[in-house]
């Protein structure tokens, strides 16, 4: 995604272009802040204005032009401004423009909020955004989506379209323009490449049910399937030339592998607000962004973590049975909860390593003749130090707001067990020690591109996915230009 990013400086002989305000669950309580952004004689500019004991402040500023930008959990802001303000005391404000309405948090979650607030400047609890449609605009209407009615059911590929997903946003989009062609029931068993031509010319797949080979042809090749299985195709397409995976002159297919780390979850009992109690669904939960080495290395390990957390009373009504009964015993208004509780869930950044690395395996395949993945991928020191930091901070701020009974659970659960997978075919300038250009196309293969998890070079601490889907708009947009410019051959 390509930013201008620069330090602003205010110009008082400007035009405001855009006004952002800091959102009320962000930020310090007692503080907030106006961004203004200008355009002034040949530059851009941000102008900061304080209405708390914090006076003045300086001003980071990213702006994308024609492009998506990002943030936690796949929110997306076209053209849109992203600015972080530094104020005197040293607590950051996160500047956001263009996102949709939250869910809000519950009682627990806003008791524990304030708590974090007072004793802390560089921790913010939030509401996690996902893509979620809480107000619909005339676009999502033209695509057939609606609101999200918090079934929290999303993983079934909502059917109001109130999540963003392929089911119901962008394969209905692509079958509007009439140029869409669905071919299910195909397992990828490989991209073609033609020595004498020297480049990619097809894929080849295997019909999951009459296990037939079948060739499709094309002058441009995507390849996201999904990091892992990105990677085993790309192992697998094997050819004179690349004898060990398409592109890989280097030998770094495959390596450099990283994910999200969620081995870690902290619970803790609260005693208060027994009048109260929480109703409805939500789609996703609450969030603290990373706050460890984030300006500066300050601990033992590199990078750093964020979490998930949610909260609500033990007890409730019995859900045993099914039919009329359980009908009755839900509606039964006379169930005694109990006390309100907290979990927080832990998710670390993995390093990507040389030594973290899959390949295919020598001697097994699964039913359509493809040879199965191998993974070669284990914790390092690195993030058992992140780990025992996160129970550290998370049990210390459960303390300060009162919460009792805290429990640390360290499931030690295998890596493949997590998700967001990335890297393996990762992005870079060298074609020694990269696969990738800076638009996703392979170095030794240009007419190849791979834009989703496999591509990426670290794995930060946000939820990557709509990050993949902005890369692919812009490696795309590149491909049709060297097309245009019959540059792809």
């Amino acid at each position: 995604m390509l930013f201008v990013k620069m330090q602003c400086i205010s110009s008082r002989k400007t035009t405001t272009i855009l006004t952002c305000k800091t959102s009320p669950s962000i930020g310090s309580a007692d503080t907030r802040s106006v961004a203004r952004v200008f355009f002034g004689p040949g530059k851009l500019s941000v102008g900061v204005i304080t209405t708390s004991k914090d006076r003045g402040a300086t001003a980071s500023l990213s702006i994308g032009q024609s492009v998506t930008m990002i943030s936690h959990h796949g929110i997306v802001m076209s053209r849109s401004l992203s600015a972080s303000v530094e104020t005197k005391t040293g607590s950051t404000l996160y500047l956001m423009a263009n996102f949709f309405p939250a869910w809000g948090l519950s009682c627990i979650e806003d008791h524990f909020k304030t708590s974090v607030a007072k004793e802390y400047n560089d921790r913010h609890v939030i509401y996690a955004r996902c893509a979620h449609l809480s107000e619909p605009q005339p676009i999502h209407i033209e695509q057939g989506r609606g609101t999200c009615v918090g079934r929290n059911l999303c993983q079934r590929g909502c059917p109001f379209g109130g999540y963003f997903n392929a089911n119901s946003t962008t394969i209905p989009w692509a079958a509007k323009t009439g140029n869409l062609t669905l071919r299910p029931f195909s397992v990828v068993h490989s991209v073609i490449y033609d020595d004498a031509k020297g480049k990619a010319t097809g894929v080849r797949v295997i019909d999951s049910n009459t296990k037939e080979a079948i060739e499709y042809f094309a002058p441009v090749i995507f390849v996201n399937a999904g990091a892992v299985n990105t990677n085993l195709i790309l192992l697998n397409s094997k050819s004179t030339r690349f004898p060990n995976g398409i592109g890989n002159d280097n030998g770094v297919l495959g390596k450099y592998f990283a994910f999200h780390n969620y081995r870690g979850n902290i619970s803790a009992m609260y005693d208060g607000m027994l009048d109260k109690n929480s109703t409805g669904g939500r789609p996703t939960s609450a969030y603290i962004p990373r706050f460890r080495n984030v300006k500066k290395q300050e601990t033992d390990f590199l990078r750093g973590y964020a979490a998930t957390f949610g909260g609500g009373r033990w007890g409730g009504p019995n859900t045993d049975g099914h039919g009329e009964e359980l009908k009755a015993k839900l509606m039964r208004k006379d169930e005694k909860l109990g006390p309100w509780y907290l979990g927080s869930q832990f998710m670390g950044e993995t390093i990507p390593k040389e030594t973290n690395f899959l390949a295919l395996d020598k001697e097994k395949k699964d039913e359509w003749g493809i040879p199965q993945i191998s993974f070669n991928v284990a914790y390092d020191d690195n993030d058992e130090k992140m780990l025992k930091d996160f129970f550290e901070q998370y049990t210390e701020m459960f303390e300060k707001a009162g919460f009792t009974n805290i429990k640390t659970n360290d499931s030690k659960q295998a890596p493949g067990l997590d998700i967001h997978e990335m890297g393996g075919v990762r992005m870079g300038n060298d074609p020694k020690t990269s696969m990738l250009n800076k638009w996703n196309q392979m170095h030794n293969v240009p007419n190849l591109f791979v834009s989703d998890g496999a591509c990426m070079t670290s794995t930060s601490t946000q939820n990557p996915s709509l990050t993949y889907m902005a890369i692919t708009a812009r490696a795309a947009n590149h491909a049709i230009d060297l097309l245009k410019k019959n540059e792809l051959k």
